[in-house]
C-alpha cells in the first residue's frame, strides 16, 4: 500500500485546551476530530482527481485506504491501493482490426487494405484520446469489458495511472491536490473537535 503523510496547520490552538480538559474529554474530542477528518479525505481526493482525470468519483474512493493520525494529531497519513485502475475505468473505445488481405494482395493488382485503429482512451479531461497500440477489448465471463495486450506470450491487463501516483505528485495536479487535502483535513479535524467540545459543555456525551 502506498501512503503519504500530510502536515496539518492550525491545530496548535487546540492543544491549549488540553490543560483545561480531563483526559476523557480530550480523547473524545480528538476522536470526533479524527472521525470528521477521515470522512473528508475520500471526498476531497476524489473531487480533485475527477476534475482533471476521466474517471468516476466512486472508483477513486475505492483506492483510498485508512486515514491515520500521529499521537499529537499534527500529521495525517493516507494509504492508497498500489493497484491502478484498469483502462476500462477511463471509458476506452474499441480498436478495429485490419481487414483480411485480398487474394491479389502482394501480386500488384489488389488495393492495399486499410490499417486498423488501436484502442483509445481519454485519461485527462480536455485532452485528445490516447492510443494504446497492441491493446484490444474483450468481454469477460461476468459481462464486463476488459482491455488486454499480449506480453511475453501472455495476456496482461492494461492500466491507467494509479490514484496514489496522481496524489503523490507524479502528475500535474499532485502538489495542488495535496495542499488542498491538507487544508481540508485540518479544517474538518477542528470542526469535529469543536463539535465534541460543544457537546461536552452542554452536558451531552458524558
Amino acid at each position: 500500500m502506498a501512503s503519504v503523510t500530510l502536515t496539518l496547520d492550525g491545530v496548535d490552538a487546540l492543544k491549549a485546551m488540553q490543560a483545561r480538559l480531563n483526559p476523557a474529554q480530550l480523547a473524545k474530542a480528538q476522536a470526533g476530530g479524527i472521525a470528521y477528518a477521515s470522512k473528508a479525505v475520500p471526498v476531497a481526493v476524489a473531487k480533485g482527481i475527477t476534475a482533471a482525470y476521466n474517471i468516476t468519483s466512486g472508483r477513486v474512493k475505492d483506492d483510498i485506504r485508512k486515514v491515520t493520525f500521529n499521537a499529537d494529531r499534527t500529521e495525517a497519513r493516507i494509504g492508497f491501493s498500489k493497484r491502478p485502475p484498469t483502462l476500462t475505468q477511463f471509458k476506452p473505445t474499441p480498436g478495429k482490426r485490419s481487414p483480411q488481405r485480398g487474394l491479389g494482395r502482394g501480386m500488384g493488382w489488389a488495393k492495399p487494405s486499410k490499417p486498423g485503429t488501436p484502442v483509445r482512451a481519454t485519461l485527462l479531461r480536455g485532452q485528445p484520446r490516447q492510443a494504446f497500440p497492441g491493446a484490444f477489448m474483450v468481454t469477460g465471463a461476468s459481462g464486463n469489458a476488459v482491455v488486454l495486450k499480449r506480453k511475453g506470450g501472455k495476456l496482461v491487463g492494461v492500466y491507467g495511472p494509479s490514484i496514489g501516483s496522481i496524489f503523490l505528485g507524479q502528475s500535474r495536479i499532485g502538489p495542488a491536490l495535496k495542499a488542498e487535502v491538507e487544508r481540508r483535513i485540518g479544517e474538518q479535524f477542528k470542526k469535529g473537535f469543536e463539535r465534541e467540545m460543544g457537546r461536552a459543555a452542554r452536558g451531552y456525551g458524558r
